[in-house]
């Protein structure tokens, strides 16, 4: 089985996460997690909830430390890694164990991110959690701003890197204050 859990940041994707893997753990599976070396080891939630992962740069890395008796691979911040290699992950071990994958739906400029809308398509289960927009303050926010100051006021542009991984300078915000880059 493949579940997603995906929305803007902030909106609780890896809160769900940690609770999907503690209740397989409290079922008696097997679960690995693994996230992107933005990760010091562990997924932490912003509320707190922590769990050990296992820090890979590549899909292929995953496939090398999976353990034969596997039951629940998790991977957070799946939108980091390569799109077609986590996609062929998906499909070649999705009968054999369930895979959990967490990350952003849509990256600063407003398009799809990485795997997670084609994953969407192909999953048994899909969570979209919104966020609280950093501008309006409704719980509404889908799409992550990418801003060139800590105060977030100035919004990046095309000219911008897609992917800068101080998150300092982003924040969730719904479409009607989303400010596409010019």
């Amino acid at each position: 089985m493949l579940e997603v859990i995906t929305g803007a940041m902030e909106g609780g994707k890896t809160w769900l996460l940690y609770k999907r893997i503690s209740d397989a753990k409290l079922m008696g599976k097997k679960v690995q997690v693994f996230a992107y070396p933005v990760h010091d080891g562990h997924v932490v939630s912003r509320v707190g909830f922590k769990s050990k992962a296992i820090t890979v740069p590549t899909v292929a890395e995953i496939e090398s430390q999976l353990a034969p008796d596997v039951d629940l691979a998790a991977i957070d911040d799946a939108q980091l890694f390569d799109k077609n290699d986590l996609s062929n992950f998906c499909n070649r071990y999705r009968c054999k164990f369930d895979i959990l994958i967490a990350g952003l739906q849509l990256n600063c400029f407003g398009e799809n991110f990485g795997a997670m809308v084609e994953l969407m398509g192909r999953a048994e289960n899909v969570t979209v959690l919104l966020g609280v927009c950093e501008h309006c303050k409704q719980q509404k926010a889908l799409v992550s701003q990418r801003y060139r100051d800590r105060e977030h006021t100035i919004p990046i542009t095309k000219d911008d890197p897609k992917i800068e991984l101080r998150k300092e300078f982003y924040a969730p915000v719904c479409w009607d204050c989303f400010r596409p880059p010019i």
